[in-house]
């Protein structure tokens, strides 16, 4: 079990690619396992932010099960205070970073740094592929220069996959993609491509999501949590 709080970071510089609505759902989900999570909205859009104002006007503040705080990644220093305050935050065991889809922003380096676990959502295609193995080398250099101040683990999904689109060529090369992704971390379960993944809420049940992404989810639950076998925190 890493100590808790824990920080982990949904990032790549391809946007599209379904980071924010992987963070979202995957806050949800920790709060049916017992999780005191908070969602760090750093992406230029603030869609997660948007959507709760949406989901408090529409359901009532009462119906919050986590907070979600708006932030900007263009500040260096003011992010390394927040990654070091979140660090350091008794009441909370893991914080959800929405990063932007780009790495021009100066305050990725300390989040990514400061990163326990870095999710890396990607899709198979010709534009996404090529963006991703550039990101995840990126991090590789990052790692060697700041040397074991980066501990992060990456886990890298592909999201929004539909079996039924590829040309035998193409699948060879999805195949080989994943075989190379895997030296930068742990390639989980395909997440399929479906509508009810279109549709995130900050206070909603998993309901139909669940069965979507928990094969993927669970994993880096373990990643979290878990030694040896699967076990749910509680704080009552």
């Amino acid at each position: 079990m890493i100590q808790t709080p824990v920080i982990v970071t949904f990032a790549n510089q391809k946007g599209g690619v379904g980071k924010t609505t992987l963070c979202v759902t995957f806050a949800n989900y920790l709060v049916t396992k017992g999780v005191r999570a908070v969602v760090v909205d750093c992406d230029f859009q603030h869609s997660i932010m948007k959507c709760r104002k949406a989901d408090i006007k529409k359901y009532g503040e009462e119906a919050v099960p986590y907070d979600v705080l708006a932030y900007e990644a263009n500040d260096k220093q003011a992010m390394t205070a927040l990654m070091e305050k979140l660090h350091n935050d008794p009441s909370i065991d893991v914080v959800l970073m929405d990063s932007p889809g780009s790495l021009k922003a100066e305050g990725l380096i300390p989040m990514f740094v400061n990163s326990d676990i870095i999710v890396v959502p990607f899709h198979y295609d010709l534009v996404t592929v090529p963006s991703t193995a550039s990101f995840l080398l990126f991090i590789d250099r990052l790692r060697k220069a700041v040397g074991g101040r980066m501990k992060a683990r990456l886990f890298i999904v592909p999201n929004l996959h539909d079996g039924r689109v590829g040309k035998r060529s193409e699948l060879e090369l999805w195949e080989n993609t994943g075989k190379t992704f895997a030296n930068y971390g742990l390639v989980t379960d395909k997440i399929p491509k479906r509508a009810d993944m279109e549709r995130f809420s900050t206070v909603a049940e998993l309901d139909m999501q669940a069965g979507i992404v928990s094969p993927v989810f669970d994993k880096i639950y373990a990643g979290i949590f878990v030694d040896g076998t699967p076990k749910d925190i509680n704080h009552q």
